[in-house]
């Protein structure tokens, strides 16, 4: 049995530079992440979904077509399979992320957008 207990807020301390990541736990074939995210990502994509929940701040969630979704503290968004995306913080924030294990991002070029 595994008794390890995992603080997000000690976690974040050790996340210094915009867009990193700590793993806090796997669960099955899933992990989830805490992120630091400040800043603009790039636009990428998965082959699976992927679960956002902030836990401090606020970020934004933009598309190609120039549509966003804001999500707050507290918030939970699914990023499906193979939609297109960016995540954006700018005031920073920490967003717990939830995907399958080895889960590639492929980045979009703007070419491509």
């Amino acid at each position: 049995m595994d008794k390890k207990v995992v603080n997000f807020k000690e976690v974040a301390l050790t996340l210094k530079q915009p867009f990193t990541r700590s793993i806090l736990a796997d669960v099955d074939n899933y992990r989830a992440y805490l992120s630091r995210f400040e800043g603009t990502y790039v636009y990428h994509k998965h082959p699976k979904d992927e679960l956002y929940m902030v836990l401090e701040g606020e970020i934004f969630i933009d598309f190609p077509d120039g549509t966003s979704v804001q999500l707050k503290e507290g918030d939970i968004w699914v990023a499906k399979a193979h939609q297109v995306h960016r995540s954006r913080s700018e005031k920073g924030s920490l967003v717990l992320m939830f995907k399958a294990k080895g889960l590639p991002s492929e980045i979009i070029n703007r070419e491509e957008l």
